[in-house]
């Protein structure tokens, strides 16, 4: 049996995800923002508020790194971070005016990048693919 790294899904996967990451953290930095405070804002502006903890878990990192996200967007006035009035040790945090239209541009901005990246593919072959790439993720949370 040959041996080709080039057959297997796993590579084939994890190339499109690099050349995607760099495509998409290029585009961030444009802005200042990393890939981590994206998802923050992103988070924020779809939930309006959240606990530093909930942040932390929806973005699956550990709390030192969230501490250090949080910290950078707070000294870039992204965010504004206030005692929670149920628990005082717990912190909210929500997005300042800057850090909504931040958002709102990037979002703009990242949908550019994901229509660019599909456009290689029919509108068929575009809900084909998602599907599988759905699929592959309620494989591996299991």
């Amino acid at each position: 049996m040959e041996r080709d790294l080039q057959d297997r899904v796993g590579y084939q996967i994890g190339v499109v995800a690099h050349l995607m990451h760099n495509q998409f953290n290029q585009k961030l930095s444009e802005y200042g923002v990393t890939h981590a405070q994206f998802k923050v804002l992103y988070q924020l502006n779809e939930h309006v508020e959240l606990l530093q903890s909930e942040l932390q878990n929806k973005l699956y990192i550990k709390a030192s790194t969230m501490n250090g996200i949080i910290e950078s967007m707070l000294k870039n006035q992204l965010i504004e971070k206030k005692d929670s009035t149920e628990d005082r040790r717990a912190k909210k945090i929500s997005l300042t005016l800057k850090g909504k239209q931040l958002e709102n541009t990037l979002w703009h901005e990242i949908g550019q990048l994901d229509k660019e990246t599909m456009s290689v593919f029919t509108n068929e072959e575009k809900q084909f693919f998602l599907s599988c790439l759905l699929k592959m993720i309620s494989h591996y949370q299991k």
